[in-house]
């Protein structure tokens, strides 16, 4: 897992709104705004992460404008004014992430993510979600989302669960700088013992 400082992330949140960082195709974009259109009762935010240029800017906008339910931020180098508002992570990617950095974020605030199946994003959402397969049927995107904004109960479970699941020991920074040293170590070791 990456390094993630749960300081940086870690916020109380208002719940207003379902959110998707990094609004391109390949992080599933187009899936994101056909679950949107799904679901014109609930609030979704889109997040600039990596640099949009003006016209694919001007195209997401022009995408999510006819939905009514969904609004474009740019980027921010403080995640926790977006996290302070999400009560769910949509993190649907196409593509094979070596990890789903935005999921775990979004745990240190007990936000729960639904995720699609691809690389690392599994391991990433862990406990704290829901992970279906990209191409799974959109009713049962739909559905998962819909169920995870007006079950109580059942965002409560997933939400504590998320906590829970930022707090395990490979997240903890200083535990990970500790295994990175001993593999350092080791292999310096091991290089001095060919050596001698």
């Amino acid at each position: 897992p990456p390094t993630i400082n749960p300081g940086s992330y870690s916020t109380p949140t208002t719940r207003e709104f379902v959110t998707m960082i990094n609004p391109y195709n390949e992080k599933g974009f187009e899936l994101a705004v056909r679950i949107a259109g799904e679901c014109p009762e609930i609030p979704f935010l889109f997040v600039e992460s990596w640099m949009l240029d003006d016209n694919h800017r001007a195209e997401i906008e022009r995408t999510i404008a006819p939905l009514g339910n969904a609004t474009l931020e740019s980027r921010t180098s403080d995640m926790k004014t977006v996290y302070g508002r999400t009560k769910i992570l949509l993190a649907p990617s196409k593509w094979e992430e070596a990890w789903g950095r935005v999921a775990s974020e979004a745990h240190c605030s007990g936000i729960p993510v639904v995720g699609s199946r691809r690389g690392g994003l599994p391991e990433a959402i862990g406990a704290g979600g829901v992970v279906l397969d990209y191409d799974a049927p959109l009713a049962d995107w739909v559905a998962t989302v819909r169920r995870l904004w007006s079950d109580k109960a059942e965002y409560d479970r997933l939400s504590a669960a998320a906590q829970l699941f930022s707090e395990r020991p490979q997240m903890n920074p200083d535990k990970q700088f500790a295994t990175f040293l001993d593999v350092l170590n080791n292999a310096r070791r091991s290089g001095l013992e060919r050596a001698a």
